[in-house]
């Protein structure tokens, strides 16, 4: 069953979730994404010649049948002309990957009622019981109104990740528009979501992710894509993790939290992305982790409580965080950690970074040593041209602004 998100009183009395997760059009910085034409179609069965429902393949629905092979036979009737497969309220097993292909749309019943779940004790590899094929381009798929269940706490063995798309690691190919949502994944022993090398025009929106051996959401490779209002909580790693050269993707209105170590992270070539508009609180590391990227962008987030780092950004060249509001991170300890951190990576410096119209508040008794800190590195590797612009920073221990970059500007902050 869903479970509800704790939003703490004090940051719901901000207003946050009305201003920032509300309606209203969000800076994109440049980025294009393209509409996915099929989506329209998939939920009214106007691109799809048939519509079939999986109890007439003898699934059962009662938390103790296995019902993959009905599924997959209800999901192959209508893989060559293109279909919807409806999923009616029940616990279906699952025990094999349930293979979407192209043109098909699978629609259940809503979060908590329709329950794919790992069965007890399944120590086999499952590398999502709901995915795209293995080895192939697939497009147009639509997949909603779901629960993806790992029964994490019934296993002994086996890596079990909730939904996978993409061809295969070290493949060209890509799957192309696969739309996600209105899905859950919670409890698997692996990932939550894991779109893989390569996915194109990937949308995963209000989704949910939670209680996860690895991270709620990594996006690997994944190209062109939006994943919006989605919600990743309490997983072992990360909330999101970016990686693989995943780019020209938006993350926006989302909310992330109480993950054991960053609530996201943006590494291995990533470049290109978005975070914006995002509430982000209570990670017990970074709010936002960057290392080794370039281009990104971080705009307009609420980043609060965080135990280590609010936003710390490691050798990411051209890196630009803007209007962002952080407020009490450092929560692990007085003084350790500090709200804006720019340093290298011991490869790459920090350079050319924009870093401007940011909002910080440190208060309490813990508190971050700097509200802006940028380390000089060495003479090989130096924090170099960054520019500190019309930033407003109160409260920090030692002082709301630390800049030793070479070069770097200041100018109109507070």
């Amino acid at each position: 069953m869903t479970q509800n998100v704790y939003i703490p009183e004090k940051i719901a009395r901000r207003g946050f979730l009305m201003g920032m997760l509300g309606g209203g059009a969000a800076y994109t910085g440049g980025l294009m994404f393209r509409p996915n034409t099929f989506v329209a179609h998939a939920q009214d069965g106007g691109a799809n010649t048939g519509m079939v429902n999986v109890r007439d393949f003898g699934a059962i629905g009662n938390g103790e049948t296995d019902d993959t092979a009905a599924i997959q036979l209800a999901i192959d009737s209508v893989a060559i002309q293109g279909g919807i497969v409806n999923i009616p309220a029940g616990v279906y097993l699952i025990s094999a990957p349930i293979v979407v292909r192209s043109n098909v749309s699978v629609m259940g019943n809503g979060i908590g009622n329709s329950v794919l779940k790992v069965p007890d004790n399944h120590n086999g590899e499952l590398f999502g019981i709901l995915r795209t094929p293995f080895g192939e381009s697939t497009v147009n798929v639509y997949i909603a109104n779901l629960t993806l269940d790992g029964n994490r706490e019934n296993q002994s063995g086996g890596e079990h990740f909730g939904f996978y798309c993409g061809v295969e690691p070290g493949n060209p190919a890509s799957d192309f528009d696969i739309h996600v949502e209105r899905v859950e994944a919670h409890h698997f022993t692996g990932y939550g979501f894991d779109p893989h090398e390569i996915t194109t025009r990937l949308y995963l929106i209000s989704c949910i992710s939670h209680h996860n051996g690895l991270d709620g959401f990594t996006l690997d490779s994944v190209v062109d894509s939006v994943i919006s209002g989605c919600i990743s909580y309490e997983n072992d790693r990360h909330g999101f993790n970016i990686v693989t050269d995943t780019r020209f993707c938006l993350f926006q209105n989302c909310v992330v939290h109480g993950n054991r170590q960053n609530g996201f992270t943006i590494q291995n070539g990533s470049h290109l992305n978005q975070i914006s508009n995002n509430m982000i609180y209570g990670n017990h590391s970074d709010g936002i982790y960057m290392a080794g990227v370039v281009d990104n962008t971080i705009i307009n987030n609420y980043v609060t409580e965080n135990l280590a780092y609010g936003i710390r950004v490691r050798g990411c060249p051209r890196t630009s965080i803007v209007g962002n509001r952080l407020h009490s991170n450092s929560q692990r300890g007085n003084e350790q950690y500090n709200e804006i951190q720019l340093d290298d990576d011991g490869v790459t410096g920090s350079t050319q970074c924009m870093v401007a119209n940011n909002h910080v508040t440190c208060s309490g008794d813990i508190r971050a040593r700097f509200g802006i800190n940028e380390t000089p590195g060495t003479d090989e590797i130096a924090q170099s041209e960054n520019a500190f612009m019309s930033n407003a920073v109160f409260g920090a221990v030692v002082s709301n602004y630390n800049i030793g970059g070479k070069d770097s500007q200041r100018q109109a902050n507070v």
